[in-house]
């Protein structure tokens, strides 16, 4: 269940960006992890515990709401240098997870879209 705070009941999201969070983006940095079989397997439910313990400590977009415009800022702003400086989503994820690897055409919608929200946010602190 999706959370009051959640970036998607507070933002405007086109259904290509949403989908984009929701395939790379979400299961670490959201209160809806989806957890697949191996999950329950160690060693790699260890490491899946971790990057996602460590991943909701960084981004919890289910905490979205709950930020003030600049911290909604700062963290669009780090999610594109991430994605663009090739570490988000990380690649073992990408690995297991092969819709979480983002196109070219994807990762430009992604970008597009965070300058639109950053835009908004900026009218909107000003207006404060």
């Amino acid at each position: 269940m999706i959370s009051k705070s959640h970036i998607f009941e507070k933002e405007q999201i086109q259904e290509e960006v949403k989908s984009i969070l929701e395939n790379a983006c979400l299961d670490c940095h959201s209160n809806q992890t989806n957890y697949l079989w191996y999950h329950n397997i160690s060693p790699v439910s260890w490491m899946v515990k971790n990057h996602i313990s460590e991943g909701k400590s960084e981004l919890n977009l289910s905490e979205w709401g709950k930020w003030k415009p600049l911290d909604q800022l700062s963290a669009l702003d780090k999610m594109t240098e991430e994605i663009k400086n090739g570490e988000m989503p990380l690649k073992s994820y990408t690995f297991m997870h092969t819709k979480a690897k983002l196109t070219a055409e994807q990762k430009e919608q992604f970008y597009s879209w965070a300058e639109q929200l950053s835009e908004q946010l900026l009218v909107k602190m000003t207006n404060e």
